[in-house]
């Protein structure tokens, strides 16, 4: 069984700030208001009506956020794949009135707070929602971003081939005290970075055919499964950029495939070298990760020709839209910098000089 349904991330300027309407719901969670959608409706008049009915709220559609899906045990149903596409809209009414039968109460939160409440008390698959919302917010001039979304996007790396133990340790010291998105480390330190991070939010990323692109997609698919083995839940694989530049699309795009599904439903970045690629070629790379079922695009290995510029991040975001994440890497080292790759349409940033970002610092080492 599939259930359709829609809501929104709702905002208002309230004595010129901007606040964010949250629910806290019958079990206690703070969470965004939707619904299942009616006979008849569209996504965008769904997620409006649900609005309504929960807040009391009327609004006004401004960007398409993200579709979510998941699955659920329902009593007489049993397993129920769900599918919530997010809005983001603009409160056009101010005073709610919570539908108290099914919710516990609204409440308007600076936008900050409410960033809080869904880290302490939210639901893990609205964290990219927030994410989202917050980087078009950003965008149209509307919010500034807090430090602490930003370490959410962090992906706090080191790839170096010299990397030893005790530097993988303090990297993992750090995310855990920044609370970054995860770690990025290479393949033989997944065991270790898995182990150090058990019971937190950080998650462990790995490298496949790293740094060239250039093995079959055999090695790739072998290397995915014996990372997600040791611990891996998020998977960085390099794009064959000689078969993409020789017209070979299909063996990309299997390329593509053997990772996604040897990754078992783990987040598949795809990272495109895109210094080494014309626009035409970024644009291609994109659609066929997209097609072959990948989360991400990602920039640069940061090993090569080139790191994330403003230019490459627009391009890839213009190009997979909502569906897909961006993440900028290469040469991303301070927050000014950070600030220019989230407004250009990056929702996850590959950095190694994450501390550095997260307290106003410059970073001066690469991966």
């Amino acid at each position: 069984m599939i259930e359709i349904s829609a809501g929104g991330l709702v905002y208002h300027n309230h004595g010129g700030q901007l606040e964010v309407l949250l629910i806290e719901d019958r079990y206690g969670r703070w969470t965004l208001p939707k619904g299942k959608r009616e006979a008849g409706e569209t996504d965008e008049e769904n997620a409006l009506r649900e609005i309504k009915e929960e807040t009391g709220i009327d609004g006004k559609i401004m960007d398409r956020l993200h579709t979510v899906h998941y699955q659920y045990d329902h009593p007489q149903h049993g397993l129920v794949e769900k599918q919530v596409t997010y809005y983001l809209v603009e409160a056009i009414s101010n005073q709610e009135t919570p539908q108290l039968e099914e919710i516990q109460g609204v409440t308007w939160l600076s936008a900050e707070e409410a960033w809080k409440r869904q880290q302490a008390y939210g639901y893990l698959n609205n964290q990219w929602i927030f994410q989202l919302a917050y980087q078009r917010l950003l965008m149209k001039g509307m919010l500034s971003m807090d430090l602490k979304v930003i370490a959410s996007m962090i992906d706090h790396t080191l790839l170096k081939p010299e990397a030893t133990k005790e530097q993988i340790q303090v990297l993992c010291e750090e995310a855990k005290t920044h609370q970054f998105a995860s770690v990025c480390v290479n393949p033989y330190w997944v065991k270790e970075s898995a182990s150090l991070l058990k019971g937190t939010e950080v998650k462990v990323c790995t490298v496949i055919g790293f740094p060239l692109g250039a093995t079959t997609k055999e090695v790739k698919a072998f290397e995915t499964r014996e990372a997600i083995q040791q611990g891996a839940t998020e998977i960085d694989m390099v794009l064959n950029i000689g078969a993409l530049k020789s017209g070979d699309v299909d063996q990309v795009k299997e390329d593509i495939v053997a990772v996604v599904e040897a990754a078992q439903g783990m987040t598949v970045k795809v990272i495109l070298e895109t210094g080494l690629l014309t626009d035409d070629e970024i644009v291609q790379a994109c659609e066929l990760s997209k097609a072959a079922g990948a989360h991400f695009v990602k920039t640069s290995t940061g090993f090569g020709h080139g790191g994330a510029t403003v230019e490459a991040v627009q391009l890839m975001r213009k190009t997979v839209g909502a569906d897909l994440g961006v993440k900028a890497s290469g040469g991303v080292r301070d927050h000014a910098t950070v600030i220019q790759m989230i407004e250009a349409g990056a929702n996850r940033i590959g950095a190694s000089s994450g501390v550095a970002i997260v307290t106003g610092k410059e970073g001066k080492e690469g991966y």
